[in-house]
């Protein structure tokens, strides 16, 4: 077909529709798309109309900075003000002393002035150093609902999207953070996530009043103070090494005023508070992490809770302030690989003589590598609790894949 298209002269894409092409145009890198308007008048008024741009390059193909230049200058001319829906941008610096990204933020620039509904920058793969690009503040927008930054600067006193009326998901991975504030009134899904740096001296707070869906793991700081947020559905977090909330010296409190134990508000709590609207929780965290256990002293009360998963940084005593606390509770997760301090006193301040029923609780999933004695405690209070056994599942040592098994087998007949 290509061949008798060549030889009558004809565009071999001629019968294809103008939806379809310009559906295959949204796929290509910006300079790809744009040569081909020398093929036809179609095909310049379909790259035209185009609502898809993406500056995006690999190492190989990535252009210097005077041909990356002349590209941004000839679209910009070209293309006028078309309306866009999605721009990608690889931030990539000017061949200057200051390095300034000058062609980068015109780019961001031109995407808002063409109504983009989705904006994302990251940082150029390339396979030199480069500065990293510092986002500018001035990100307003009456449309703008996504936006996602990856590997650059957010180098502001703090981060008010107040300019972006409509903004409801933000994504931000691998960057610098060292705001003081992420605040937004319409923001309804906020991930931070792929080894942010945050702060380590002063708590970066979120305020997020319409939040429904969180994620915040993998991060280098002082884990962020969460305020209210009435709307919230569903939220995982996990606080991994690069978290500073906990005490170097292993202590609790030590010596060293610079410590993260030295860090927890004396006032109020950091995350349960924040998070207490969800219905569906994932609580991740080093057994060293402290702020969980210290956040249950502020006795949070999870009145729309279902769904809970839990990994081996609580106690057995934190593990009933959060039982009586969930009234709505029907699904638990309890994933254990280490049970050392599970049998420990500290935590929140009530006892595990203190009898109650969780009386939603449907189902109980216990992951551990053997049924050993912070296992049985477990199983001890959830008994307590009004849990049948055959209401509890345990799967022993996960790594191998074996099925979850009822908790009346042999392995915990003693319990």
């Amino acid at each position: 077909m290509l061949e008798m298209a060549a030889a009558s002269d004809r565009d071999p894409f001629g019968d294809l529709p103008d939806e379809l092409l310009s559906r295959v145009l949204s796929f290509l890198p910006a300079e790809d798309a744009l040569q081909t308007c020398v093929l036809e008048t179609r095909w310049r008024d379909l790259w035209r109309r185009l609502t898809s741009l993406r500056f995006v390059f690999d190492g190989p193909t990535f252009p210097r900075y005077n041909r990356f230049k002349r590209l941004v200058k000839l679209l910009i001319c070209l293309r006028g003000n078309s309306p866009l829906i999605r721009c990608e941008i690889d931030a990539y610096p000017d061949d200057e002393p200051e390095n300034m990204f000058t062609n980068t933020r015109l780019l961001i620039d031109y995407a808002l002035a063409c109504e983009a509904e989705e904006l994302i920058v990251r940082a150029a793969d390339i396979q030199y150093d480069l500065p990293v690009f510092d986002v500018p503040l001035s990100l307003i927008s009456q449309h703008l609902k996504t936006l996602h930054l990856e590997g650059v600067n957010l180098d502001h006193s703090a981060l008010k999207f107040s300019g972006c009326l409509v903004l409801e998901d933000l994504r931000i991975q691998l960057c610098n953070i060292r705001a003081c504030e992420i605040s937004s009134m319409s923001l309804k899904c906020l991930c931070i996530t792929n080894y942010c740096s945050l702060p380590d001296i002063v708590r970066l707070r979120i305020c997020g009043p319409s939040l429904i869906s969180l994620q915040l793991e993998d991060f280098e700081g002082l884990t962020p103070f969460l305020e209210n947020m009435p709307l919230l559905e569903t939220a995982h977090v996990n606080l991994e090494d690069g978290c500073h909330d906990h005490c170097r010296s292993n202590q609790g409190v030590c010596d060293n005023i610079v410590c993260g134990c030295h860090a927890y508000p004396v006032k109020e709590g950091v995350l349960l508070n924040g998070l207490s609207n969800a219905a569906k929780l994932d609580l991740i965290a080093l057994p060293k992490m402290f702020l969980y256990r210290w956040d249950l002293k502020w006795c949070p009360v999870f009145g729309k809770l279902k769904t809970l998963l839990l990994n081996e940084w609580f106690t057995t005593v934190d593990l009933v302030c959060i039982l009586r606390h969930s009234p709505v509770l029907e699904i638990l997760t309890l994933q254990l690989d280490n049970t050392e301090k599970i049998v420990g006193a500290t935590g929140a301040q009530e006892t595990k003589t203190q009898s109650f029923v969780c009386a939603c609780l449907k189902s109980v999933y216990v992951e551990c590598e053997e049924v050993d004695e912070g296992v049985l405690a477990i199983l001890n209070i959830l008994s307590t609790c009004g849990i049948l056994r055959e209401q509890i599942s345990i799967k022993e040592d996960p790594h191998t894949g074996s099925d979850y098994s009822s908790a009346d087998s042999d392995s915990t007949d003693s319990y």
